[in-house]
């Protein structure tokens, strides 16, 4: 089989090309640093802690939660509802039923120490579950994860015996 004079300048071209790009030096997307963390704190990127993460949700927020909040009530499911956006930065999609399409126990040792923050500022008045509902209200607005024109009676389930 012959190859024609296209075929062969063609096949020159692209083995110039390869000669070519093997001899250019491309930058090192980060230079010189080498070391992860280095390079975590340039991209500003957290360290996350799974074990730390695991025992801020387990044995601080839901240990605090379970022993804290009134049960079966409606405000400890908004209270529960708004702890869960904090830490996913997602709401459900029904508002007090449907998908979030996360998992807060997965969420992020800053976002959960963001909640430890949060409990300990309601702390000061522990019976008052509407201030709680209303600080996380407030700071899921603040950050972003949900609409400001929102309002916690958005959150209350409905009454199924109406």
């Amino acid at each position: 089989m012959e190859l024609s004079k296209k075929s062969l300048d063609d096949l020159i071209s692209v083995a110039d090309k390869i000669i070519e790009a093997n001899r250019s030096t491309e930058k090192d997307l980060f230079g010189e640093i080498k070391n992860p963390e280095e390079i975590k704190k340039i991209l500003g990127i957290e360290e996350q802690d799974p074990e730390q993460s695991y025992k801020l949700y387990y044995d601080d927020i839901q240990g605090f939660l379970g022993e804290f909040l009134p049960k079966g009530e409606d405000i400890s499911k908004v209270i529960r509802n708004l702890i869960c956006t904090l830490l996913t930065h997602k709401e459900l999609s029904g508002l007090t039923y449907g998908i979030r399409g996360m998992d807060s126990r997965m969420s992020k040792t800053e976002d959960m120490k963001n909640m430890i923050d949060v409990l300990s500022e309601w702390s000061e008045t522990p019976t008052d579950y509407l201030k709680l509902a209303t600080i996380l209200l407030d700071k899921c607005k603040m950050l972003g994860y949900v609409p400001q024109e929102r309002v916690l009676n958005d959150y209350v389930p409905a009454n199924v015996n109406s």
